[in-house]
């Protein structure tokens, strides 16, 4: 739509006329509309030195057509140009800085809103995390209860199995003692076996021995008593003496000689020196056996 034509301005750098009254000369980068009566292109260049002249100047509030285009030092530049760019450079500026503004409270709100979601989400992770506290804590007071039980079963058993090997130890001991006792009682016994018999022995030996001793002194008495026949000779002599005497004595009775002779014939000797009294009734039955 535009062309980009220089000022027909001569190019000795002459000068112009402008509407201003003001004669200055054509810069390189100003542009003009082929228009019946031309207009001003601000290119991005001469837009870029009008920013800068403006930011030199304090800003679009503080900055004047007139300091803007001494400030520039763009030759063909009117005052005319600079009021209405910079009108509109304030105009864009304040819509700019609306928007700015909006989109900082509409960030604003977005930050608000995200706060407080965030806080909701720290509210709820926070409550979450108690939760899951709260769970883990009970879990380990289960365990540790359950751990224990657990020791108390195994102290239980302990003290149980202690016991069972102190009653094993005890009824072993019990076992061995009566053991010791039986074999002290078979030892016990096979001794009074043993004493027994050789009491009964003794006692055997003793009756034989006092048997054949009373058979001995019962021969030996007997033996005594059987007179030897010299013994028998004298005192049949003296019997047949005595029925003689007898007879005499019948015939001189009270004769002091008489009656110590009858003394005198009466006592008869045996071999071993006793005196035995023969009466008239007195006799010795003696077995054909010991005779001869």
């Amino acid at each position: 739509m535009y062309s980009a034509i220089r000022s027909s301005l001569p190019l000795d750098g002459s000068l112009g006329d402008y509407s201003d009254g003001t004669n200055l000369p054509i810069d390189a980068c100003l542009v003009l509309t082929t228009d019946p009566k031309p207009r001003l292109r601000w290119t991005s260049e001469l837009h870029e030195r009008f920013v800068d002249a403006v930011t030199q100047l304090g800003g679009p509030d503080k900055a004047t057509p007139k300091t803007i285009m001494r400030t520039m030092g763009v030759k063909g530049l009117t005052l005319y140009h600079l009021k209405s760019h910079l009108q509109k450079f304030r105009l864009g500026r304040q819509s700019c800085k609306e928007s700015i503004d909006n989109s900082k409270d509409v960030s604003c709100v977005a930050e608000s809103q995200d706060t407080g979601s965030s806080s909701t989400s720290s509210l709820r992770l926070a409550a979450q995390e108690q939760n899951e506290s709260y769970q883990v804590t009970e879990a380990l007071r289960a365990q540790m209860e359950v751990q224990r039980r657990l020791h108390e079963q195994l102290e239980v058993q302990r003290r149980l199995q202690l016991r069972i090997e102190a009653q094993g130890k005890y009824l072993q001991s019990i076992l061995e003692k009566a053991c010791k006792a039986i074999e002290e009682q078979a030892v016990a016994f096979a001794g009074l076996e043993a004493a027994r018999e050789e009491l009964s022995e003794l006692a055997i030996k003793a009756s034989i021995t006092n048997g054949c001793q009373g058979t001995t002194s019962t021969f030996d008495t007997t033996k005594m008593m059987i007179p030897s026949l010299s013994e028998l000779a004298v005192a049949i002599e003296h019997k047949n003496n005595c029925s003689a005497e007898s007879s005499l004595t019948s015939s001189t009775v009270g004769s002091p000689v008489s009656a110590a002779l009858m003394k005198k014939r009466q006592r008869g000797v045996f071999g071993n020196g006793d005196s035995v009294v023969v009466g008239h009734d007195a006799g010795w039955v003696m077995p054909s056996s010991s005779i001869g």
